[in-house]
């Protein structure tokens, strides 16, 4: 749940404050960041009403663009540099994005 930790961060918020807001305590956020548990439906609905997000984006299985991927179709490089991107925070992300476009004016 790596997306937890990264929303988290980028809305400046301590995992007390985050555990305040969804009613949950401070330990179980950090279990859930450090993948030792996972949080049930309920918490994950409350995360995404937290950080207006979809439920699918905070479960890994939406990207930023509201697409839904499919994690089998894609190669083994392709998860890497998705792995990279996620977690980035926005202002990296978009330089990283700088990069594929300059990359691709050179060939």
């Amino acid at each position: 749940m790596n997306r937890i930790k990264n929303l988290r961060l980028e809305n400046d918020m301590s995992q007390r404050t985050l555990a305040g807001k969804i009613g949950c305590s401070q330990k179980s956020v950090d279990y859930w960041e450090k993948g030792l548990s996972e949080p049930t439906a309920g918490f994950i609905c409350a995360l995404a009403d937290c950080f207006a997000c979809s439920t699918d984006y905070l479960l890994g299985r939406e990207d930023d663009f509201g697409i839904v991927r499919i994690e089998g179709r894609l190669t083994e490089d392709e998860r890497k540099i998705l792995s990279y991107y996620e977690t980035l925070s926005e202002p990296y992300r978009r330089e990283l994005l700088s990069y594929g476009e300059f990359l691709l004016t050179k060939k």
